[in-house]
């Protein structure tokens, strides 16, 4: 397990740090068992979106190439007529039954705080559809009432992509969140690979398309769009009126809702094509976001692009724009970059412990949990800086690879400090130390308490994790 830290700083243009320290937890008490439970799930989890007022959780999972439950029971039915003895074995022990093409969807409403953590209620979903995204919305035009929407996607293959249509699902909460009512079904053109709640409604990224839904008798209902990235859309965050928009393959757009005209108008977008897997706003105008291949970037939008989004009246400005180099008008400004070694799967901005300042946390596939906090002064950039810079030099690793190329493995990394490497300053010998505290006018000491200080805000971190 990995961990990370920055801090806000790179909101002011100070350069920000990142430390890494490897623990998987913190025994707090050593006369008190552990106790770990695990709450066995149908499928494998796509998603997790928890109730907005109840401690329950609901899970989408789906699994490719495997037979649904009622196409199983409906072959267990024919073969019985023939011989009597046909039967589903365990799941658990043997596996659900393959079959090339098909898919096996559910969801999952989950009690991980009762007296034994459990699955409340599973809802298999049916005609060959897999779960692909999920969200809690509140309606306004329904009191404010809660919502659980999934969207999903009919006879999907992986690889190369294809499909029949999308749809979106509507539950509604009963039993305070403890069970779901279907409502109805919508159909669209293509899976919903994105779904959050945006001003008591529902933003949808469909494809290219980017969508605003409410919510009707019979099913959705639509009342804007815009066709707002190149490729297709997998991740969105908001906040006010501004929409980020992940793209697969051509990085961050940043799209303005109007309410005036109800048009959705995208003004600014990023100029390298990131493939995205998540991102989090920062800030109003920054954005950080993971790609594919490994990296986390820090994005923002220019001051004067965001203003002249905001301003009233602006849309027939932003609609009728020049393009640059067929994209939107302005692009985005690399604040940060670091090569992480991980494809990130999540990012979030949040705070570890209480009164504590905001930070980055993140999540990979290979288990990394990372931190990224912002200094807060610019000595301690310098300071780190500098011992970085010394410590390249004088900690070569093993198979001989400059530090710095690593860390740029696809851009140049800018921004950030490496704490992974500043953290091994303990384990030099002792005349190199001394050698490194003579240049930075500093003793042994002091370096290696500021070094401490800053890996108990790690701490802090895996605590709480």
């Amino acid at each position: 397990m990995q961990h990370s830290h920055i801090s806000p700083s790179f909101l002011n243009g100070i350069v920000v740090q990142r430390l890494t320290l490897h623990r998987i937890f913190t025994i707090q008490e050593l006369g008190k068992n552990l106790i770990q439970k695990s709450i066995p799930l149908k499928h494998t989890p796509k998603r997790l979106v928890k109730h907005p007022d109840q401690p329950y959780f609901y899970t989408i999972e789906s699994d490719n190439n495997t037979l649904p439950p009622d196409l199983q029971a409906q072959l267990v039915a024919q073969s019985s007529s023939v011989n009597g003895e046909a039967k589903v074995l365990p799941p658990d022990v043997f596996g659900h039954p393959r079959a090339n093409g098909r898919w096996a969807s559910c969801i999952s409403v989950v009690d991980p705080l009762g007296e034994e953590p459990q699955v409340l209620e599973t809802i298999d979903i049916t005609g060959n559809e897999a779960a692909v995204s999920s969200a809690v919305v509140s309606f306004a035009s329904q009191e404010g009432e809660s919502f659980l929407i999934v969207g999903t996607g009919l006879n999907m293959v992986m690889n190369p992509r294809s499909f029949t249509e999308g749809a979106i699902h509507v539950y509604r909460f009963h039993e305070d969140g403890r069970g779901l009512e279907f409502i109805h079904k919508t159909v669209v053109e293509e899976p919903p690979l994105a779904l959050i709640p945006f001003q008591g409604r529902l933003l949808a990224g469909i494809g290219k398309t980017l969508r605003i839904y409410d919510l009707g008798l019979k099913q959705l209902l639509r009342k804007s769009q815009a066709e707002v990235a190149p490729q297709l859309i997998v991740s969105l965050q908001t906040q006010g009126n501004r929409i980020v928009v992940g793209d697969v393959q051509q990085g961050v757009s940043y799209v303005v809702y109007k309410s005036d005209t109800n048009k959705l108008i995208p003004f600014v977008d990023d100029s390298i094509n990131r493939w995205a897997t998540c991102l989090t706003m920062v800030d109003y105008e920054s954005v950080a976001c993971g790609d594919k291949f490994g990296n986390i970037s820090i994005l923002r939008c220019p001051e004067k692009a965001s203003v002249e989004a905001d301003e009233p009246g602006s849309e027939i400005q932003l609609t009728h724009a020049r393009d640059y180099l067929h994209g939107t008008p302005s692009r985005l400004t690399l604040m940060a970059h670091f090569y992480a070694q991980d494809l990130p799967t999540s990012i979030t901005k949040t705070n570890l412990v209480v009164g504590g300042q905001d930070v980055l946390l993140w999540s990979g596939l290979q288990g990394t949990i990372g931190v990224f906090i912002p200094f807060v002064s610019r000595e301690d950039v310098d300071f780190f800086q500098a011992l970085e810079i010394h410590m390249r030099s004088e900690d070569a690793p093993l198979a001989g690879r400059d530090h710095l190329i690593y860390r740029s493995y696809y851009v140049p990394v800018k921004g950030v400090i490496d704490g992974d490497l500043c953290e091994r300053f303990s384990l030099l010998p002792n005349d190199k130390k001394q050698m490194i505290a003579g240049e930075l006018d500093r003793s042994v000491r002091e370096i290696e308490r500021k070094i401490s200080v800053c890996l108990s805000l790690v701490s802090d971190a895996m605590n709480f994790c």
